[in-house]
This record gives structure tokens, sequence and C-alpha cells, in this order.
């Protein structure tokens, strides 16, 4: 396959600039509190709820930054319960 030749640059044009459309803290900030509260009431009726039950219960592939939000929060308290790590309401 033959290559086109390029026309010369002038000063006057560029080349557009890719921008990210949304930054992880834009992400976190437009994060849905109504998941928020879910993940909360499903660790309140099933205390010591392992995290690969919460995603399944959620319906999603990870829930760590949900699980760590609500740890900030102070609103739930994480357990190493052997190899696994169960989670409760403080």
């Amino acid at each position: 396959m033959k290559r086109r030749p390029q026309e010369p640059r002038t000063a006057g044009t560029q080349k557009p600039v890719k921008h990210r459309t949304r930054s992880v803290k834009i992400a976190k900030l437009s994060r849905p509190s109504g998941l928020l509260d879910k993940t909360l009431s499903l660790i309140k009726t099933h205390p010591g709820i392992r995290p690969s039950e919460l995603n399944q219960l959620l319906n999603v592939g990870q829930s760590d930054g949900l699980r760590n939000t609500l740890i900030k929060r102070g609103l739930i308290r994480k357990e190493k319960d052997g190899p696994a790590m169960r989670y409760y309401l403080v």
C-alpha cells in the first residue's frame, strides 16, 4: 500500500488536542447516591457480606469505590475473616 504524501504544516494548523471526557474526580462526584444507599442497605440486611456477594446483589463488576466511600464516611467497617473480607455496619 502506498503512502500518501503529507502536506507541509503551516504555523496556523495544529492537530486537535484530545481531552479525557471525564476525570476520576468528576466521576466520583457524579456517583449516584442511590447506589450508595443500596449498598448500605444490603450491608445492613446482610451483615458480614463479602465483596463478591455484594457485587452480585448490586449487579456491578466491582464495588470497591462504593465500599471505600462508605468506610471513609464512617458508615461501615471491614473485618478480615480468614482469607475473606467481610463488611458490617458501624
